[in-house]
């Protein structure tokens, strides 16, 4: 793919080896705090590239590197308190979604008061607004998945409650979407974060919120993952496949923000606050065929829509058949990634925790409960569940 720049207000810029464009970008501030997490960023050497550009342009910088899969309220709070002893006005968050996500929370408490829970909007949350706005952040992912260096949420759970939700916080100002720093994620991680981004795209076109304008970079993600994403887990080295998926990442998250996610998510994030475990994509995986059934059935039109974003449709044929040709399509793909027959029990859930989960989708859904173009009822949010436990 070829390199490009456009700005949605993030300024992105993506392609290959477009992290040296850390050199020559303005600079939002003096004193960066680095927010990271886990050993790969420092292990490929990502982390000393950003160092080397940092000090080659006299930026002092501060490192945060505990940011965890699922990451924590209590890290949060701590980096903010770090960067504010520390002097920090700017961040960059450098890894997977987790540490972005971390450092988009960072950045608005360093100006709005209190806890962060205090601004939740569901659950146990304050239900507060961020009143000032929070310091410029730039994004750097390392992973193709989650897509938020193309919007402005963060997922954080909170360790005490076990709740995990998303907040509004802000876009960044600049994300550096460069494959490259994909190359090395392993199989697994390559396929649970694809498949987050498939996701997003998916949901998004399927969404009460859906618009001519997401739909037709949702179907693009769509299409893109389809298309690469067995390669880019057969072969991880190869950097088209590399780049289509991490762009279909990043669309995935624009999507997010110009339509919503559904009900799918709302399911996964109890899941994962129950188990913190559970990696996103991965729940998102085992609840797919059960939900993307229903979803099928109710509104069948879209999903043959879906079908033919990637070839699979068929003009002869019934919206009900090419629905079933997508969702024929879904599990070939978890098939040719790994993953096929992946559900809820391989995690050691049971029957026994549907009434939990479903309570925990209830406490932390908030609108997305509703963004579905259909009805979930109680009794199908249950069925779901029941149905994902076993292949």
């Amino acid at each position: 793919m070829k390199n490009f720049s456009f700005q949605i207000p993030t300024q992105i810029i993506f392609g290959s080896g477009t992290l040296e464009q850390l050199n020559t970008i303005s600079l939002p501030g003096k004193k960066a705090m680095i927010i990271t997490g886990g050993t790969s960023v420092q292990k490929y050497g990502y982390l000393d590239q950003v160092y080397k550009i940092l000090k080659y342009r006299n930026i002092d910088h501060v490192l945060y590197d505990k940011v965890v899969p699922n990451p924590i309220r209590k890290n949060v709070m701590e980096a903010r308190d770090i960067a504010r002893e520390k002097k920090c006005d700017f961040f960059i968050g450098l890894g997977g979604g987790s540490s972005i996500d971390t450092a988009k929370s960072v950045a608005m408490m360093m100006t709005n008061p209190g806890d962060l829970w205090d601004y939740v909007p569901v659950g146990q949350g304050g239900k507060k607004d961020f009143t000032q706005k929070g310091f410029p952040l730039i994004a750097i992912p390392t992973t193709a998945g989650t897509g938020t260096e193309g919007n402005p949420t963060s997922v954080i759970t909170n360790e005490i409650t076990g709740e995990k939700v998303g907040i509004r916080c802000e876009f960044p100002i600049i994300s550096i979407v460069d494959p490259d720093l994909t190359i090395n994620i392993n199989p697994r991680y390559t396929t649970y974060q694809g498949f987050d981004a498939l996701f997003h795209n998916i949901e998004a076109f399927i969404s009460q919120k859906a618009n001519p304008f997401s739909d037709l970079l949702a179907l693009e993600g769509v299409r893109l993952i389809f298309e690469n994403l067995p390669e880019a887990v057969r072969n991880g080295k190869n950097i088209e496949a590399r780049s289509a998926v991490s762009w279909a990442a990043t669309l995935g998250g624009m999507v997010l923000c110009l339509a919503s996610a559904t009900s799918a998510h709302v399911i996964e994030h109890s899941l994962s606050g129950i188990d913190p475990t559970v990696i996103h994509g991965e729940g998102l995986i085992m609840i797919s065929k059960a939900f993307h059934q229903l979803g099928a059935e109710r509104i069948p039109e879209l999903y043959s829509k879906l079908a033919f974003a990637i070839g699979m449709g068929d003009s002869k044929k019934t919206v009900q058949e090419n629905a079933k040709a997508f969702l024929d399509a879904l599990e070939a793909l978890k098939i040719a990634c790994g993953v096929g027959g992946l559900n809820l029990s391989d995690h050691g859930f049971t029957e026994d925790d549907i009434d939990r989960i479903a309570e925990g989708a209830y406490v932390i859904g908030g609108g997305a409960l509703t963004r579905d173009q259909y009805k979930i009822t109680d009794q199908d949010l249950k069925e779901i569940l029941r149905n994902s436990m076993h292949a």
